[in-house]
């Protein structure tokens, strides 16, 4: 493994399936897991400056990115499978698994299925693990309707997938005015997830509930879950309540590491270095 860059690799996790990865160094892993249609490339700035200490490991999900497009597993039960066959063909142990947005479910899957025995700590960035209640005090995605509507008559095709992600990127995502090549950029990496693909992990994000996952990692490990600040009056209380174990900390929007790179990398260094 090269120590002076960051490698672009394959690992086989599962029969005829290959997740693309990005990795650099050698010494305790961090593995990050990103969101819905993005690939471990928007984790750049924090491979490289978590690569003088750590092993870092970012994965492309199955279905994004430059991994395996499958007709089926595109579910986050599957994920979480796959998150396991990545750490059984790397043999990797001691891990802080760092998920963001849809990738807290994978992370929250993958303990589920397979324990926390291999791991250190969990980092959760921005996504609540029941992402649809009716109960309106609680941290969701948005009603029935709403998320209904996303998911039949928008992602339902390759243009209507990149309109929801353009409007997300510039709405909800990054806080500043987005050049147009900054936008681009973003869309292009989303843009590597078919539509089809992109339609069943929503529609199965929005019906998956990891709560009690959650709470169990909350209570038996050192986690940390980074909060948006535009739902941060709803989302910290709901934290607070039902995951009283996590640690909070409320910055930027939910790209918050992407755009405040800085800033963010030092709130997880002082994360990491009381493990």
């Amino acid at each position: 493994m090269a120590k002076d860059r960051i490698e672009s690799k394959y690992v086989t996790v599962a029969p005829g399936v290959e997740l693309h990865i990005l990795e650099k160094n050698e010494s305790k892993p961090l593995v990050f897991i990103p969101g819905l249609t993005f690939s471990g490339e928007i984790f750049k700035n924090q491979l490289e400056y978590f690569s003088s200490e750590y092993r870092v490991i970012a994965i492309d999900p199955r279905g994004q990115g430059y991994s395996a497009k499958t007709v089926d597993g595109n579910d986050y039960l599957t994920h979480g499978r796959d998150v396991a066959g990545l750490i059984d063909a790397l043999g990797l142990k001691d891990i802080v698994l760092i998920g963001w947005s849809t990738g807290n479910l994978d992370t929250w899957s993958y303990v589920q299925q397979f324990g926390k025995d291999k791991l250190r700590g969990v980092v959760t960035i921005d996504m609540s693990p029941l992402p649809l209640s009716p109960d309106p005090k609680w941290w969701t995605e948005g009603t029935i309707e709403e998320l209904s509507q996303v998911a039949t008559q928008v992602l339902t095709s390759s243009e209507g997938c990149r309109e929801f992600f353009s409007e997300y990127a510039t709405g909800v995502m990054i806080q500043h005015k987005m050049k147009p090549d900054d936008l681009e950029y973003l869309l292009d990496i989303s843009g590597r997830t078919p539509y089809w693909i992109c339609r069943q992990l929503f529609c199965d994000a929005v019906s998956s509930n990891y709560l009690e996952t959650a709470k169990d990692v909350g209570a038996t490990l050192p986690s940390l879950m980074f909060i948006a600040e535009h739902w941060q009056d709803i989302a910290k209380p709901f934290v607070e309540a039902q995951l009283p174990g996590y640690d909070t900390y409320v910055m930027g929007g939910h790209l918050m590491f992407y755009e405040y790179p800085e800033k963010w990398n030092h709130v997880l260094e002082d994360f990491l270095n009381k493990l």
